[in-house]
């Protein structure tokens, strides 16, 4: 009978086997690195595109709203005593300072702009929410105040109360009202809100053009597909018409 010796790896072979799953590994994990980061990267870029959707949906909604009243309750059984119409309905308060206006806002220097809107509430018939989403007592005057706070978030006062953030992440804010200058109910040109109280032309205010830009959430992180040099997104923007105007 022969014997035969057993034979194992020798350390040249098992260091190449071992150099040759290292590189698999690696190759591995920087496939799930570029995945993961990835991924992360289309989260932060849909949440920035819901956050702006957001803040275009409330701000135009809250536009399209101010100025309403229920004209319907003047046919009622009981009608109001006078009838409500755009100038009694919303009289001079400051900071409105025409008779039927129902948009106000400021245009600092420095810092963002502010927007102020009202509306008078008609929650039995459910036409009319404020800017946190809620019904408020019928036949009431509301006010919703659109600022950017200190943490540049977008909030919302109603009716003097507390500011509620709706959206986060808002670098800039800047409104521009589209102005009838003719007379003709037609926007002859675009001004920011110190202009227009500067022309005595807040009762012909047609329009509102919004303008927002957004922290880049890419912004300074190196080796991200895409990232901007830029700290602030490219600017959103949306024209919205008031449905009821002092004129």
């Amino acid at each position: 009978m022969h014997r035969h010796n057993q034979r194992g790896l020798s350390l040249i072979s098992l260091m190449i086997a071992l150099l040759i799953g290292s590189f698999l590994l690696a190759g591995l994990f920087t496939v799930w690195f570029q995945t993961r980061t990835t991924f992360k990267t289309q989260n932060q870029l849909a949440q920035v595109q819901d956050n702006q959707r957001m803040a275009l949906i409330i701000l135009g909604n809250a536009i399209q709203t101010a100025g309403y009243y229920p004209v319907s309750a003047n046919y009622g059984g009981s009608p109001p005593t006078p009838l409500y119409t755009q100038s009694n309905v919303f009289t001079v308060l400051s900071p409105f300072t025409v008779a039927g206006q129902t948009i106000y806002g400021t245009h600092p220097s420095t810092g963002n702009d502010t927007l102020e809107v009202r509306f008078m509430a008609d929650t039995t018939q459910g036409n009319t929410l404020d800017c946190l989403g809620q019904s408020d007592t019928a036949k009431t005057l509301v006010t919703n105040l659109f600022q950017i706070d200190g943490n540049n978030n977008l909030t919302c006062s109603v009716n003097g109360q507390a500011a509620q953030k709706i959206v986060p992440n808002v670098q800039s804010f800047v409104v521009y009202y589209g102005v009838s200058t003719t007379q003709d109910s037609s926007v002859s040109e675009y001004l920011t809100a110190d202009q227009v109280t500067a022309g005595t032309l807040w009762a012909s205010v047609q329009s509102v053009n919004l303008q927002l830009k957004f922290t880049n959430p890419l912004y300074g992180q190196s080796g991200v597909p895409g990232q901007s040099n830029s700290p602030t997104l490219p600017q959103v923007t949306r024209i919205v018409s008031l449905t009821q105007t002092a004129q």
